[in-house]
């Protein structure tokens, strides 16, 4: 009853028999190597796997609507979906092997990058994701390390929710590479709906937007969580940027430990209700960033690396120079601490306005104070500038050593 039937539609009637999830379909694949041999083997009597009862094994094929199914897989492709199964050569080869039973279908929009066919030890991605009530200095580290990333040809992975999600898209799109966005539902029910020009964004930049849902199901709390373990098996590793105690993104970090990914988090100032997440993760063992180069190493490839990406000749092709920081605002600001113990925020946005008036300055016109505190949040990462406890700003001793002028 299932030779020469679509393995999508198959899948989606499997899934929809009660009782029937993805560690259960995982158990007939593994062992009779598809899902359609499986359904076959129910048929001629075969032998269940260890989960599955006698009955119930016997019973599938009659349980099977595949015509239902064909009408589910068939409206998501006429809405300019891609249905992806286990047995697609497309399925991302990270998810499927995560360790445990990955998502029996995936609807796709856009196109899957090429990095995430490696195995997951080798992929070329990394999940960056956080709190929805992102601070500024949350929003701008993460958009600066997906960033940075994306300029090392890495595939930024995240969930298109508000907050450090939509700063880790912007970051992959400003340095110029693809990102993937999971939905927490279908894809008929975008969420947030503010995040529309985002997502367009993200498949113009020959990106993708992902579900294991189909178009019409609706984002509910209880779905976002469990996305989570599709953004962490996805990736090589999982940076949670901003997150409170409550966060959903906890929620990732304890799949990607599952997923043997490693977790890396932002540390920040304890009493601060806004990293009490990650400040517990990294009690719990997660590796602290304390630059953005100690997730950066991972994916720096050397020559010789089969990873390194290459040109149509096949020669080596070094990744995306970053943009020059050294001018503009960066100068102006490191400038003003050089000349002061400290300053505050308004201190330094008074001292680059100032500069900005004088002929031959390079900013033509004072920054806003989101882009200076972007900029200082970059000079803290690299560690060029201090932040103390009062909330001032001064450069770190190396930097003020270096900068200073020689007798």
């Amino acid at each position: 009853m299932t030779d020469g039937h679509d393995p999508a539609v198959l899948t989606a009637a499997v899934l929809r028999v009660p009782g029937l999830g993805a560690g259960r379909l995982r158990a007939l694949r593994d062992a009779y190597g598809t899902l359609a041999a499986a359904v076959a083997g129910a048929l001629e009597g075969g032998t269940p796997p260890p989960t599955f009862s006698s009955q119930r094994f016997h019973l599938l094929p009659a349980a099977l609507d595949l015509d239902a199914a064909a009408r589910l897989v068939g409206a998501a492709r006429a809405a300019g979906l891609e249905v992806l199964c286990w047995d697609d050569a497309r399925y991302p080869s990270p998810l499927w092997l995560s360790g445990e039973a990955p998502p029996p279908l995936l609807y796709l929009q856009g196109s899957l990058p090429e990095a995430l066919a490696a195995p997951a030890w080798r992929v070329r991605a990394a999940a960056v994701v956080g709190t929805r009530r992102a601070t500024t200095k949350g929003l701008a580290l993460a958009r600066e390390l997906a960033r940075s990333l994306a300029e090392l040809g890495v595939v930024v992975v995240s969930g298109l929710a508000l907050g450090i999600d939509a700063a880790a898209h912007e970051g992959a799109l400003e340095g110029a590479g693809p990102t993937v966005a999971v939905l927490g539902g279908g894809h008929g029910h975008l969420h947030p709906p503010s995040h529309r020009s985002l997502a367009r964004r993200i498949l113009a930049a020959g990106g993708a937007i992902l579900s294991e849902h189909p178009p019409d199901i609706e984002p509910e709390a209880h779905l976002f969580p469990v996305r989570n373990r599709i953004i962490s098996g996805l990736s090589r590793l999982v940076v949670v940027v901003e997150a409170g105690i409550r966060s959903g993104t906890n929620a990732t970090a304890a799949y990607a430990h599952a997923q043997h990914r490693d977790v890396f988090a932002c540390p920040g100032r304890p009493g601060d209700p806004s990293v009490a997440g990650t400040l517990r993760l990294i009690r719990d063992g997660a590796l602290p960033v304390t630059e953005l180069e100690d997730v950066l190493f991972r994916y720096r490839a050397e020559p010789g690396d089969p990873d390194l990406p290459t040109d149509a000749s096949g020669s080596p092709r070094p990744a995306a120079p970053a943009r020059d920081r050294r001018g503009g605002l960066e100068a102006a600001l490191l400038d003003a601490l050089l000349g002061v113990e400290e300053a505050t925020l308004d201190e330094l946005a008074a001292a680059v306005a100032a500069r900005a008036g004088r002929p031959g300055a390079d900013e033509r016109r004072p920054p806003n104070v989101s882009a200076l505190t972007a900029q200082l949040t970059r000079l803290e990462l690299r560690g060029a500038v201090v932040r103390t406890a009062a909330g001032r700003y001064r450069l770190s001793s190396r930097d003020r050593e270096r900068r200073a002028p020689r007798g």
